[in-house]
C-alpha cells in the first residue's frame, strides 16, 4: 500500500546546490506536501527550532557542521535518513549508530527514496 506523503514536512539538508535540487524535486514527485532546505546542519538546526519536520534527508559530508553532528545535535526530534556518496560501512555504521533511521548513497533514486521515506515516517509512529 502507498503511503500519502501530501501532509508531511521534510527537510533537506545538503550543501552541494545541484544534489539539493534535484532531492527537493524527487520529494515533490513523491507528493512530498511541504520541502524545506538548508545547506548545512547549523542551518537545519535553526530550521528544526522553528518547524517539526516528519523526516530529514541528510548528507554526511558538509562544513562547518556535518551529518553526523547535526544528527547527535537533533537528539532524535524527526527521523532522519542519512545521505551520502560513501557505501563504505564504517560511514553507514557510525551514522546507523548515531541514530540515523535509513540511509540512501547518492545519486538518489525515486524508488529508494520513496522506500526510506515510507520507513522513516513509520518508524515516528
Amino acid at each position: 500500500m502507498a503511503v500519502s506523503f501530501n501532509s508531511c514536512a521534510v527537510l533537506v539538508v545538503e550543501d552541494e546546490v545541484v544534489t539539493r535540487s534535484v532531492s527537493v524535486r524527487l520529494l515533490k514527485q513523491l507528493g512530498v506536501g511541504t520541502v524545506i532546505e538548508a545547506a548545512d546542519g547549523a542551518e537545519a538546526l535553526a530550521r528544526c527550532n522553528r518547524v517539526d519536520f516528519d523526516a530529514i534527508l541528510c548528507d554526511v559530508d558538509m562544513a562547518p557542521m556535518g551529518g553526523l553532528a547535526f544528527l547527535e545535535a537533533l537528539d532524535g526530534r524527526a527521523p532522519v535518513i542519512m545521505l551520502t556518496k560513501h557505501d563504505r560501512s564504517d560511514v553507514v555504521l557510525s551514522a546507523l549508530r548515531s541514530g540515523a533511521n535509513g540511509y540512501l548513497v547518492k545519486p538518489l533514486t525515486p524508488l529508494g527514496l520513496r522506500e526510506k521515506l515510507e520507513k522513516a515516517l513509520s518508524a515516528k509512529g
